[in-house]
């Protein structure tokens, strides 16, 4: 009796620890577990976005493209190339990594300042006969954004052919300035956008149509060139943006005559093509685009480009400067954050060169900023001359002996290894000695020498941003 009776008592007691139902070893295992099988499950899926976001955007690839190889293409054949080049039916942009032969240029002359180069350049549109082809990492709406609308409308109203690639970022054609280029579009100029964000829309703005093989994403168009009538050449550092012109970017391009616009304007109508531009295809339909100059020059000039991919010819044309500088060796560059090339220029200055960097006083960039500035030290320890420009000192101009390389190419990961970049090189005493006086030596005069930085949180700082410069 005393048993029977105890046996309630010990249900319920095991009842009342169950909450009415008995729980089974593996069932309060999976309750107490499910957190952690979540968490886990997320830190799966950040490291796997995390690898394809290196993978496809941060990840440095870097094939042989320097020197030209023997069958690079000629001046003479820039032609055939480009229509070979149109003639694909679904070219990527990656495609349009030609390697260009070395040729020559005639008339080279040298700006600084947008007061001066902006006007020099709506002067060649404004005189354009047969076609207008740019490509502006920035084209924005304002005093001197405005004024290049209007030349490129008037010019496409009266028949002139006017094609402009413009990339996402730099430009926002799809927000910000979408009433200037939908205007510049109903004019009939030929517009197409390099999407750096998804999705990749090919083809003419503003309509265009989605290429799913997304080959433009995370790869920025940092390019800035004009090539008008296939005669005359533009490449420079600015964006068609006001504050080039105002002085607040202090920036440099460069105009150009004979052969090598011939490449130039392959390259523009290859990334044109790349875009989703219509081209036309036929055997030497595209001969209008590419006369034969007047004077092909005597000036030994080679057109560089990055292409996102690996082929890197401009950051590779620039480091074999630097290392073969003896005598001189003038940078201007208001992103200087790379470790090979700090490494290269510090034993330039080490074996007897020249060196003096041109850089901004105080950068829209302060984590590259900051990472030159973790290096002061060694730079000046090497004989090297640091000079801060007061403003931002926006140009990419490496003078190295004889050889000028002027263009886009800052010296940052970005440019030296994933942006679509271009630039020219001139291997010319006369040249050289030109972008000296009218570039270095001007900057260097409205200049402050710079100085190793003190202070324990400023080393730090400085020292942590080197840690990032693979990114920024």
């Amino acid at each position: 009796m005393a048993e029977s009776e105890h046996r309630p008592s010990f249900q319920v007691q095991r009842l009342s620890v169950a909450g009415g139902k008995r729980e089974s070893p593996k069932a309060r295992l999976r309750r107490r577990s499910w957190p952690w099988i979540a968490l886990r499950a997320f830190g799966l899926l950040l490291a796997v976005v995390l690898f394809f976001a290196w993978w496809f955007f941060l990840r440095i690839v870097e094939h042989p493209s320097w020197p030209p190889p023997p069958d690079a293409v000629t001046a003479a054949q820039a032609q055939a190339a480009t229509e070979t080049f149109a003639a694909q039916p679904h070219p990527r942009v990656d495609d349009i990594a030609i390697p260009y032969a070395p040729t020559t240029a005639a008339n080279v002359q040298l700006y600084v300042e947008g007061r001066q180069f902006f006007p020099a350049i709506l002067a060649d549109i404004r005189a354009a006969k047969h076609s207008v082809h740019l490509v502006e990492f920035g084209f924005w709406p304002g005093e001197v954004g405005d004024q290049f609308a209007a030349a490129l409308e008037q010019q496409a109203r009266a028949g002139v052919e006017v094609r402009v690639i413009v990339d996402s970022q730099g430009s926002d054609p799809y927000d910000a300035a979408q009433p200037m280029f939908a205007q510049l579009a109903a004019a009939g100029v030929q517009i197409v956008v390099h999407d750096v964000f998804p999705h990749d829309t090919d083809g003419l703005y503003p309509q265009g149509r989605t290429d799913w093989r997304e080959d433009e994403i995370g790869k920025v168009d940092h390019r800035k060139m004009f090539v008008i009538d296939g005669a005359i050449g533009w490449v420079g550092g600015a964006g068609i943006e006001d504050h080039f012109a105002t002085g607040e970017y202090h920036d440099v391009f460069v105009r150009v005559q004979g052969d090598i616009v011939r490449q130039m304007q392959a390259v523009y109508l290859t990334s044109f093509r790349a875009l989703g531009g219509p081209l036309p295809a036929t055997t030497g339909a595209l001969a209008p685009y590419f006369p034969a100059p007047a004077d092909p020059g005597t000036i030994p000039t080679t057109l560089l480009q990055n292409v996102p991919g690996g082929y890197l010819a401009g950051t590779q044309a620039t480091r074999e400067a630097i290392e073969r500088a003896r005598t001189r060796l003038d940078i201007m560059n208001p992103y200087l954050s790379d470790d090979g090339m700090l490494d290269r220029i510090v034993a330039a200055g080490k074996r007897g060169v020249a060196v003096r960097i041109l850089v901004p006083g105080q950068s829209n960039n302060p984590p590259a900023q900051h990472a030159l500035e973790a290096h002061y030290g060694r730079l000046l320890d090497s004989g090297a001359q640091i000079w801060e420009y007061p403003t931002i000192m926006h140009a990419k101009v490496v003078v190295a002996d004889d050889i000028t390389i002027v263009g886009t190419i800052n010296l940052d990961a970005w440019a030296l290894y994933r942006n679509h970049e271009i630039a020219l090189r001139f291997d010319d005493r006369a040249v050289a000695d030109q972008a000296e006086q009218q570039w270095v030596e001007a900057g260097i005069a409205a200049s402050t020498p710079g100085q190793e930085p003190t202070g324990a949180w400023t080393r730090f700082r400085n020292w942590l941003a080197t840690r990032i410069a693979y990114f920024v």
